[in-house]
């Protein structure tokens, strides 16, 4: 496979490579790709080039068959492409990503954009998503509306996800940086991986290295897809097309060049 390098190149991570699918996996049965529809039916009103930033596994691409697929990890791009035939991969960070042509439909799925970095590598990267899009285009993508007193009821406590086989997944979430006022908020996840016994006793865990996770509220997305030059078209509350309200744990964007 020959991948098309950014200039920094890759920087693969393994929490993406061994933890994210079995993290997926533990998601209730129908809601673990109530995503797919969804840009599988923005996909459907639009024209070609489509693009997924973060594919991954391809566990979203496997079904939309994008033109290209970009991905910080090359490892991860050769474990993606037998699942998608044809799908060119880009080796690059999500704000430094550049592509042969303008892409028509773009979409970043599963928190991507929350994981870019603070505010100020949110622009580039909403900014690079511009540049790389043709006049007219589209760019879709989902991420959590933040619960601020949820998020830090429950910091520094050991959470389980979810368990698939013997295998259990959690989590520990560290605060960096709080302003519910200004709708961002900055923490560390600090993932893990268990191995039970029969018993349910743990035999090994394998602990990932953080992953930083920058939260918005929807305010402070459109203030910044304001200032990248974006027109927002829709702001949904999941992924079924809900109105966005007070009480929505999920915001999907779609804006347009």
């Amino acid at each position: 496979m020959n991948a098309i390098r950014s200039r920094n190149g890759p920087a693969p991570d393994d929490f993406w490579c061994e933890g994210l699918p079995l993290w997926n996996a533990t998601e209730t049965k129908g809601d673990e790709h109530a995503d797919v529809g969804f840009y599988l039916r923005l996909i459907a009103r639009s024209q070609r080039p489509v693009v997924e930033l973060g594919v991954g596994y391809g566990r979203v691409a496997r079904w939309t068959r994008p033109e290209y697929g970009v991905d910080e990890s090359v490892r991860m791009l050769r474990r993606c492409a037998p699942l998608v035939p044809g799908m060119r991969p880009v080796a690059a960070r999500v704000h430094e990503y550049w592509l042969p042509e303008r892409a028509a439909f773009t979409y970043a799925p599963q928190n991507l954009m929350s994981l870019v970095g603070g505010p100020e590598q949110t622009l580039e990267a909403l900014a690079a998503v511009h540049r790389n899009t043709r006049r007219g285009g589209r760019f879709a993508f989902d991420v959590a509306v933040p619960d601020w007193d949820r998020i830090t009821s429950r910091l520094d406590q050991p959470l389980v996800k979810g368990q698939v086989g013997s295998a259990r997944v959690g989590y520990r979430a560290e605060l960096v940086s709080v302003d519910p006022k200004g709708g961002h908020g900055a923490f560390r996840m600090h993932h893990f991986v268990d191995q039970l016994d029969e018993d349910g006793e743990v035999l090994t865990r394998v602990r990932y290295r953080p992953v930083a996770i920058d939260y918005y509220c929807p305010r402070r997305w459109r203030e910044m897809l304001t200032r990248t030059n974006w027109r927002v078209q829709r702001c949904w509350g999941g992924f079924a097309g809900e109105p966005l309200t007070g009480a929505s744990r999920r915001q999907a964007w779609l804006v347009s060049r």
